[in-house]
């Protein structure tokens, strides 16, 4: 950075960037309550209006790689005024919009920006604070991250009960709205801007590489066979991606070399992992306790929100523990928590109780929201100052990639058996062996780590 920051500045313009980073988080799973609603009111089949959800992962997924690069080129301060703006547009749009076209728009600029808005305010907060406090600021960071997705369709359950789905996207406006106007006042160019020159072609490779990937994880259950043909093509182009990345000629788009950093590389592998056991976890659970035990939407979200709660809250006091501590016996606490949440889930049937899937769900959450903070600490613990911006979006993208995969996988094995329930159950077996594979990865790493300091 090239400028000093006092302390209260710093604090004031973290909360500034978090606020927005919720904002801009929240949207992911803010529609997912009012699909069945917006199929009626746009004329459009269940096929195309889950494109509203759909559509919103695969813009982050291809919008995050290129987010380094737009913080080094154009700098924090024009990047986040400019990005906050651009969601405000896609905000407006959909607060109008009467057409599912337009809708869809709406969401893709909304993600694009958001995108954006979160890999910087990670980036920007990393750099800000010392190396010794990254901890309890990845513990924020995660408190956001984890927290509106779980929220939004609980809170737009509320919202839907008294408002049409137009509110989803007015509700947020004043907010951005403040934002900006706080950011242009008080948000100074704190990085270096750099002459960096734009390699088109990993450009375009990173946009059609990954977006083939996530595209083909979401036609696996309606069209393998396109699934297929996608995933195939986007290999092949994310393979020549990522050799493009590594030609010593070449300003890297992302900076793959930073895999040969063991902390960052094992950390990411199982990052990606906890991120797709969570998210199917939260796409499978509400299937079953609205198809099965009858329960409303409202009620499912209600049912989700102490683990989403305690996840989010205890973030920060996981980081900072991280940060006096170390990683070994929190993430090994929260390997204990997620395994013991696997058994009663693996036996969940039409007879189990909604305390005992609170409860169950909350222990779950909690695992994983210490797993979570401590790994992505850990990950960045060896990263130096110049290496954050790819660090972070490298990171980033892949748990993208990591919680679409995994989460497909999950409905997948769902759908196997004729029995829906033996297919939760089933699902959730799933995630025992996740686990399971993430506790073999620390294994491995703690091993390694006592070797070479002996």
């Amino acid at each position: 950075m090239n400028k000093t920051i006092s302390n209260n500045s710093r604090t004031f313009l973290m909360i500034i960037l978090l606020i927005m980073s919720f904002t801009a988080t929240l949207n992911q799973t803010l529609m997912v309550t009012a699909l069945p609603l917006m199929m009626n009111t746009l004329n459009v089949n269940l096929n195309t209006v889950q494109w509203l959800t759909t559509g919103y992962v695969l813009t982050l997924g291809i919008i995050t790689p290129i987010s380094a690069l737009l913080f080094e080129k154009i700098g924090n301060r024009a990047l986040f005024l400019s990005s906050t703006f651009l969601f405000l547009i896609g905000t407006i749009i959909g607060s109008v919009s009467n057409t599912f076209s337009l809708v869809l728009v709406a969401r893709i600029i909304q993600a694009a920006s958001g995108g954006i808005i979160v890999t910087f305010t990670q980036i920007l907060l990393l750099k800000l604070f010392p190396v010794s406090k990254r901890g309890i600021v990845i513990g924020y960071i995660n408190l956001v991250i984890s927290a509106a997705p779980a929220i939004g369709p609980t809170l737009s359950g509320f919202i839907l009960n008294k408002f049409n789905w137009h509110t989803l996207f007015s509700m947020t406006l004043p907010v951005t709205i403040l934002i900006i106007i706080l950011g242009f006042f008080f948000l100074p160019n704190y990085s270096e801007v750099k002459d960096i020159k734009i390699d088109i072609l990993s450009i375009t490779s990173s946009i059609l590489g990954f977006g083939l990937l996530l595209s083909s994880f979401s036609f696996f259950l309606t069209n393998p066979l396109l699934a297929l043909i996608l995933l195939i093509i986007g290999l092949i182009i994310s393979t020549y991606f990522v050799m493009r990345q590594l030609n010593p000629n070449i300003s890297p788009l992302l900076n793959i070399r930073l895999l040969n950093n063991r902390s960052f590389r094992n950390m990411t592998i199982s990052i990606m992992i906890i991120f797709g056991i969570l998210m199917g976890t939260e796409t499978i659970l509400p299937l079953f306790t609205e198809n099965v035990l009858g329960l409303s939407a409202l009620d499912t979200g209600l049912l989700m929100l102490p683990g989403a709660a305690i996840m989010s809250l205890l973030s920060p006091f996981i980081g900072k523990m991280y940060d006096k501590y170390g990683m070994k016996w929190i993430s090994v606490l929260g390997i204990i928590l997620v395994i013991a949440s696997c058994f009663p889930m693996m036996d969940m049937s039409k007879g189990t109780s909604v305390t005992s899937i609170i409860i169950v769900f909350t222990f779950r959450m909690l695992g994983l929201g210490l797993l979570m903070t401590v790994m992505t600490s850990e990950a960045f613990k060896q990263v130096s100052q110049n290496q954050v911006n790819h660090a972070t979006a490298l990171n980033n993208t892949l748990r993208q990639v990591g919680a679409s995969f995994f989460n497909t996988l999950m409905i997948g094995i769902s759908s196997v058996p004729i029995n829906f329930v033996d297919g939760v159950r089933w699902a959730f077996g799933g995630t025992l062996l996740l686990t399971l594979i993430i506790a073999g990865i620390l294994l491995n790493y703690f091993q390694k780590k006592v070797n070479h300091t002996n």
